[in-house]
């Protein structure tokens, strides 16, 4: 996964947030797939935590789990655009296999996005899209890096038939060492009274290495008040390729003085 250095991001972060005048509390990225279908308002921050992920695979004989504490640093530059920081500051990687086993502990790779959501999106409306780029730095360690500078490209969209129902439509592409893996993924949300959201997802994923590969399962969302955020998530693997669990628990803050 991937790491950065936080001080930079979170001393922006501190500066912008006591300047915040009034501004209306945000959609999270997390948890599911794909991204909320708004930017931050201008000068916020939010930040996305995992607390941590875990994902556990089978391959050619070895089993491994790995656990990524994962973060996202948003902020609000003005108009349809903000700027986002991605990483892992912290992974460990558990493997078994040939009557042996190892463990390793460390950093992911930084990456840096822009996601863009045209103006005239309305959150309570019944359509609404936002798409993002993002390049992922090849400087993580050995076991949870990339190994090579990867560049992603996405697109959300939204349907809102009701107050009560969210249903999207996440279509991804990374581009690595000349190759892409491509994502196509539906979820379908509905609220549960005032503070609870749930979901379910369907991830199916082609990989010009690894083949074909189908994830279902779905997450909840907890919010308390107009500035946090709690969640948690699994998917279950369909086929024989992929990771047979991915879950994860999550906290999201925004940083802003809401209306």
């Amino acid at each position: 996964m991937r790491r950065m250095n936080l001080r930079p991001a979170l001393a922006l972060a501190a500066f912008l947030a006591p300047a915040v005048a009034l501004a209306d509390p945000p959609d999270f990225d997390r948890p599911g797939a794909g991204f909320a279908t708004s930017v931050l308002p201008v000068g916020t921050v939010a930040l996305e935590q995992g607390l941590p992920s875990y994902e556990r695979q089978r391959a050619d004989g070895f089993l491994d789990r790995t656990y990524t504490a994962d973060s996202l640093i948003r902020i609000g530059t003005g108009g349809p655009v903000e700027l986002q920081v991605g990483g892992s500051a912290w992974n460990r990687l558990e493997e078994r296999g040939d009557g042996s086993r190892r463990h390793a502990v460390g950093h992911g790779d930084t990456s840096l996005a822009m996601k863009y959501a045209p103006a005239g999106n309305n959150a309570d409306g019944a359509f609404s899209w936002a798409a993002l780029g993002q390049v992922t730095f090849a400087n993580g360690d050995e076991d949870f890096g990339n190994g090579a500078k990867q560049y992603t490209l996405g697109t959300t969209m939204q349907w809102k038939p009701s107050d009560q129902q969210q249903n999207t439509l996440f279509a991804n592409v990374d581009r690595i060492k000349g190759k892409n893996t491509w994502t196509l993924a539906p979820t379908f949300g509905r609220k549960l009274g005032e503070n609870w959201m749930a979901y379910l997802e369907a991830d199916a994923i082609h990989d010009a290495d690894d083949g074909n590969e189908l994830q279902a399962g779905g997450g909840v969302a907890y919010s308390i008040g107009d500035h946090m955020q709690l969640d948690a998530y699994a998917l279950h693997r369909i086929g024989s390729h992929g990771p047979s669990v991915i879950a994860g628990l999550g906290v999201s803050v925004f940083l802003g003085h809401a209306k």
